[in-house]
């Protein structure tokens, strides 16, 4: 298995979420879609680092509807538990890469909101500063 980080572009061109948006890849399908589980993948199913996924939506043109669809995901109660806490972590990595303090506010108390509709044992443990 690959594990792998181009950090060396990261200064210049970032998470290259750019160039898949000009060429009319629906990229949040895209990057949500390796970011969940399934039980049955196909062999070469590419699951996505977390960490990454959350900097590189960061970067998106699409604001509203990265976080109208990380939110959408951890209220989901149809969703699986394991799938709806990953993306939790995706919001939260995605509200860490913001560069604008004002809008990491805005999102961690929209993030505390969201998480209320996790079960009681796992929002209980869920710390959000």
């Amino acid at each position: 298995e690959r594990v792998s980080d181009g950090s060396y572009a990261l200064g210049q061109r970032k998470t290259y979420i750019k160039e898949l948006e000009e060429l009319n890849i629906n990229v949040l399908d895209l990057i949500i879609g390796i970011s969940l589980r399934v039980e049955n993948p196909s062999g070469n199913h590419y699951y996505g680092s977390i960490q990454r996924i959350g900097r590189a939506l960061a970067e998106t043109k699409n604001k509203n509807e990265v976080e109208s669809q990380l939110f959408a995901i951890i209220e989901d109660k149809e969703l699986d538990l394991y799938n709806r806490i990953l993306g939790y972590y995706i919001a939260d990595n995605y509200i860490y890469n913001q560069t604008d303090e004002t809008e990491k506010s805005r999102l961690k108390i929209k993030l505390k909101k969201s998480i209320e509709s996790l079960p009681g044992e796992i929002y209980n443990q869920i710390k959000i500063e």
